[in-house]
């Protein structure tokens, strides 16, 4: 089959083999024999045979020739010697004739890499691209979650107006929106033995896989954090005006970039799934109890202060509440009245007892902009510190 599609449409097939048969000789057109870091032979059998022969070498009857010579490698001379460490195994084409030996390019240890940087990042990218496409399935419940999600939580806050309902919706927008993208744990899990053996190899760089598995996210993830927020934003009868909706589409996006490179980071440290797993909850259960909306920072204990600001929830807490009480219109909105209908908390004095002021809106997207880029680091860091090791 494979010499028919190489005949029908013109193609090069590389096949590796191990032990082939008479029959899947007489079909391949030249063999390469590789051993000890050495190529060996590159040729026909034909060629082979009158090798062997040179040697001094009687082939048995009734003896595959391959077989034989994978026994007696070691006499016939290298044809060019490589220093990079390669298996024996066979490889052909389908090209016919008798061929003497092509030079190989020598292979180095530490030579330098075959693309550049920006070519690795494409080719990756392409390849994560097609994994994707793989496995639709994955990708169309990721997009079905957070649709559903959003008409669902959109009907149960539908028209909230008072301050806590919408508090509320803000603490459980963030907390589905980080525990949500654990589920991409498996994949790290398993890209990371795939990425140590690969860049063992030389075959590219830490750093492109990083900067590739970052970028195929992006528009992955924005797509997820628009069907959520659309539904959502507009049942909940938040701010009806199309700027907001766009920064709270932005916030939620990023949230969602900040919870997989967290994920990433900690699936390059951690030992297996169950490590990874156990780790991650717990500390989204810290960031949640030291974010603000449980206790306020001014009550938390000077030793856990720290927790408060390295909290994955604190930020983005405080941009929803900005984008909806800040400005002029949001901080004239009533959220309390006494008898009388008079109005004793407004959103500007709800900032003003939280100690957040307008100019807020864009420092926490930047504080979480560096988060992003934080934990992309620190996994470049910790990827790059295994697959070192594996090299040594």
């Amino acid at each position: 089959m494979l010499r028919d599609m190489a005949t029908a449409h013109g193609k090069t097939v590389v096949l590796t083999i191990h032990q082939p048969g008479v029959r899947i000789l007489e079909r391949r057109a030249r063999f390469v024999l590789l051993a000890g870091g050495a190529v060996h032979h590159h040729g026909s059998i034909s060629f082979l045979e009158e090798r062997l022969a040179a040697s001094g070498h009687g082939i048995p009857p009734h003896v595959n020739v391959l077989e034989y010579a994978m026994e007696c490698i070691d006499t016939l001379k290298p044809d060019v010697v490589v220093v990079s460490s390669v298996t024996a195994v066979t490889t052909a084409d389908t090209n016919r004739g008798d061929t003497a030996p092509v030079p190989v390019p020598t292979l180095r240890r530490r030579a330098a890499y075959a693309n550049s940087q920006a070519a690795e990042v494409c080719i990756l990218s392409a390849r994560f691209v097609k994994t994707v496409l793989r496995t639709p399935q994955l990708f169309a419940a990721r997009m079905a979650q957070s649709l559903l999600a959003g008409v669902f939580l959109g009907t149960i806050f539908l028209g909230a107006a008072d301050l806590q309902s919408r508090l509320g919706f803000f603490a459980f927008t963030l907390t589905f929106v980080l525990s949500s993208t654990t589920e991409g744990l498996p994949v790290f899990l398993q890209e990371r033995r795939i990425l140590e053996r690969e860049t063992s190899r030389g075959a590219y760089r830490v750093s492109s896989y990083v900067a590739s598995n970052a970028a195929v996210f992006l528009p992955f993830l924005l797509a997820s954090a628009l069907l959520y927020a659309t539904p959502v934003y507009w049942l909940v009868g938040l701010a009806r005006e199309p700027a907001r909706f766009a920064y709270f589409s932005l916030v939620v996006w990023l949230v969602m970039l900040t919870a997989n490179s967290f994920v990433a980071c900690f699936s390059a440290l951690a030992p297996n799934y169950i490590v990874a797993n156990s780790v991650i909850a717990g500390l989204i259960g810290c960031f949640f109890l030291f974010s603000g909306y449980f206790v306020a920072s001014k009550n938390i204990p000077r030793y856990w202060v720290f927790m408060h600001y390295v909290s994955l929830f604190k930020y983005p807490f405080e941009a929803f509440l900005v984008n909806e009480y800040g400005g002029d219109r949001g901080g004239r909105e009533c959220l309390a009245k006494v008898g009388g209908g008079l109005c004793v908390l407004d959103g500007a004095a709800l900032l003003r007892q939280q100690g957040m002021r307008e100019s807020m809106r864009w420092s926490n997207l930047a504080v979480m902009l560096g988060f992003v880029v934080g934990y992309r680091v620190l996994c470049f860091v910790f990827l790059w510190f295994r697959c070192h090791r594996m090299r040594r």
